[in-house]
């Protein structure tokens, strides 16, 4: 079976697609070395993995995402298998975990220090400075607006942005995306040393 035919009995829900999905990706990743040992400490199984990658997929259509272009589809699903169990880490969500007290040479644990940061807020933050950029962005130039959302929202390559925009050439493309990351940019750190009231 191809990978272009995987794909397209995974994104109908067929019963076969998500079977490989499970023999070739979900299995193998939940019993190697570098998983096993993680999904154990964070009490997460593989029907957990497994059900978390048919919401994504399915519910949240991220599988219209996958581009075939050279990577193998078992190994673009992987990635995001690796992700679900590196994010069920609770220490990267600002959360302390008691296993992790360090341990003192006379075996007393010392004292946890609390978070500094409430990581929502600055999720917040990041993502209203994002559409304050974004929006001078479009003020400036709507087509190099338009070039940045398809490429970094849409995962659009040159080549589909060129011929969905009419632009002249895939060159021009990656010319007027990497002016605009330049722009968002220079209004990221403009925003960040110059604070709305």
């Amino acid at each position: 079976m191809t990978d272009h035919e995987w794909y397209e009995l995974v994104k109908a829900g067929e019963d076969a697609g998500w079977k490989l999905v499970w023999e070739k990706v979900v299995e193998p990743e939940s019993t190697s070395q570098r998983s096993a040992e993680l999904m154990k400490r964070y009490s997460i199984t593989a029907g957990d993995l497994m059900g978390m990658l048919y919401e994504d997929m399915l519910g949240r259509r991220k599988i219209d995402l996958y581009r075939d272009d050279g990577g193998s589809l078992q190994g673009w699903i992987r990635t995001y298998v690796r992700g679900y169990i590196l994010g069920a880490d609770p220490n990267r969500h600002g959360e302390i975990s008691i296993e992790g007290a360090y341990q003192g040479e006379d075996g007393e644990s010392e004292a946890l220090s609390l978070p500094k940061h409430d990581h929502e807020v600055v999720r917040r933050e990041v993502w209203q400075m994002t559409l304050w950029c974004f929006r001078e962005l479009w003020n400036e130039d709507p087509e190099r607006c338009y070039i940045h959302l398809l490429k970094t929202r849409f995962f659009l390559s040159s080549e589909e942005v060129r011929d969905f925009l009419d632009v002249s050439s895939s060159a021009n493309v990656d010319q007027i995306f990497s002016r605009s990351i330049k722009f968002m940019r220079q209004r990221y750190v403009y925003h960040d040393t110059h604070p709305k009231a």
